[in-house]
């Protein structure tokens, strides 16, 4: 019995053995993926307490000297951090609010397309913006807005009105940012939502059509709900960027001209750290904006799960 026993044991534990050879591979696929996350995620994190000293890069982070909360305060004193947080925060939300739908609209009128060849042609033109580096979609935006040969100011011109200066005015910026933000990124999230529609069951369509509901009742009883998992992954996503933005779009469109309403958080810790050589401050900075990223996460995560009874976690 006995004998029986410690056999069954070897062939178990042999089992195990042959199993884990097997996982072998693909733990060698992931090992240079944790390997960069660790080398330029974890590793960088050391560099955090730069905003706590008054770092002198010929000092070195370990022997530049503590300052404590000397570079928060400052920055939470310095009216200009309010005006830059201010933007962000306006920008990013106006880009919420009239971006969050355009891709779920979209991806469910594409969805009705009846010709499967239009609708891979129009999803295919709908992304393509995605893929373009900001430094390219700026000069085409520079071009197609110029006061002098741009394509909308020469139709202007026809009816007697004069060349408007577009990325110089104040009141034309920030939509300018917001329009083309959303043109270069709907197609792209607008992917997911139809990989979200495809794997809606078709029985719940044949269902309701046979209970005689309407396309537009169809979308809102199946299709929505359908994709509403994907949605409030995607919003909570967006509103724990609340108070980050992307630097290049803004970075390549915005001059000195339109500071007031277009300057932000990445823009301005660019010409602290890098023109003006005040690394603790950038880094003081940063590390708040990244502690109140999460707090908007966390919240947002929370408030989805208390009302829609799903969450990221």
């Amino acid at each position: 019995m006995s004998n029986i026993k410690e056999h069954s044991t070897v062939i178990k534990h042999r089992s195990h053995l042959l199993k884990k050879s097997r996982d072998l591979p693909i733990y060698g696929l992931l090992l240079p993926g944790v390997l960069l996350v660790i080398i330029f995620h974890y590793i960088p994190l050391f560099g955090i307490i730069i905003a706590f000293k008054d770092y002198n890069p010929f000092a070195g982070i370990i022997r530049s000297e503590w300052v404590g909360l000397k570079n928060f305060e400052f920055f939470l004193m310095d009216e200009n951090f309010w005006r830059v947080m201010r933007n962000t925060i306006e920008i990013n939300i106006m880009q919420i609010v009239m971006g969050f739908p355009i891709p779920i609209i979209f991806a469910i009128l594409l969805n009705e397309l009846w010709s499967a060849r239009l609708k891979k042609i129009t999803q295919t033109i709908s992304y393509l913006p995605y893929f373009i580096s900001w430094v390219v979609a700026a000069g085409i935006i520079t071009s197609v807005l110029s006061p002098s040969t741009g394509a909308i100011n020469v139709f202007i011109k026809r009816f007697g009105i004069a060349p408007i200066h577009f990325l110089a005015k104040e009141n034309y910026f920030r939509p300018i940012i917001i329009v083309t933000g959303i043109w270069k990124s709907f197609g792209m999230n607008a992917v997911y939502y139809i990989a979200a529609i495809a794997a809606i069951d078709t029985q719940l369509y044949e269902a309701a059509k046979i209970d005689g509901a309407s396309k537009i009742r169809q979308i809102w009883h199946v299709t929505l709900p359908g994709i509403k998992t994907m949605a409030i992954v995607l919003l909570v996503l967006q509103v724990g960027t609340l108070v980050s933005i992307g630097f290049e779009q803004i970075f390549l469109l915005y001059n000195p001209l339109v500071y007031e309403v277009g300057d932000v958080i990445s823009t301005y810790t660019y010409r602290l750290g890098i023109e003006q050589a005040r690394y603790s401050l950038t880094t003081a900075i940063g590390f708040t904006q990244s502690i109140v990223n999460f707090i908007l996460v966390y919240t947002t995560n929370r408030i989805a799960k208390s009302f829609a009874k799903w969450s990221l976690w």
